[in-house]
């Protein structure tokens, strides 16, 4: 019989354990995936990041386009939405490339802005945190700046 209830209180206080560090958890630790960050989450961070592109070149004419939203699956049980924002700068031919490079070296560094060359443009990729991606592209007379978030939850 004492072994048995050595048992039972050792199995309850192992339950009791992982659900103590599972709340904590819960609590405590950083997202790490999309799907558990919401779409307030993901639209503070992307006005951030617009905020910092105009900030770079404040006189160039820039447009804000609000965030385009929609619907995602999170799971099979659960939809959530997914967001794109876009900054448009309009820049002197020929200056787009200088431009978009000066975007990358000047947004703050820990989201390791990055330039490629895949084919006769460049481009920018850069991880704003949050699960936000920021993406550069040139055109003539034209560098845009796309932010998405990734399928994330509502509320």
């Amino acid at each position: 019989m004492r072994k048995r209830n050595l048992i039972i209180a050792g199995v309850t206080a192992w339950g009791l354990l992982l659900v103590a560090l599972a709340v904590y958890s819960y609590r405590n630790d950083a997202a790490t995936v999309p799907g558990q960050t919401t779409v307030g989450q993901a639209q503070a961070t992307m006005d951030r990041v617009a905020g910092e592109v105009v900030g770079i070149a404040p006189q160039l004419s820039a447009v804000i386009d609000d965030q385009d939203a929609r619907n995602c699956e999170i799971t099979k049980a659960w939809d959530g939405k997914a967001l794109t924002k876009t900054v448009t700068l309009a820049t002197p031919k020929g200056t787009e490339e200088k431009l978009l490079r000066s975007i990358a070296e000047q947004l703050p560094g820990g989201y390791k802005a990055r330039i490629t060359e895949p084919d006769d443009s460049i481009a920018m990729y850069a991880d704003a945190g949050d699960f936000v991606a920021v993406r550069g592209r040139t055109a003539p007379g034209i560098v845009t700046i796309t932010m998405t978030s990734g399928c994330r939850t509502e509320k």
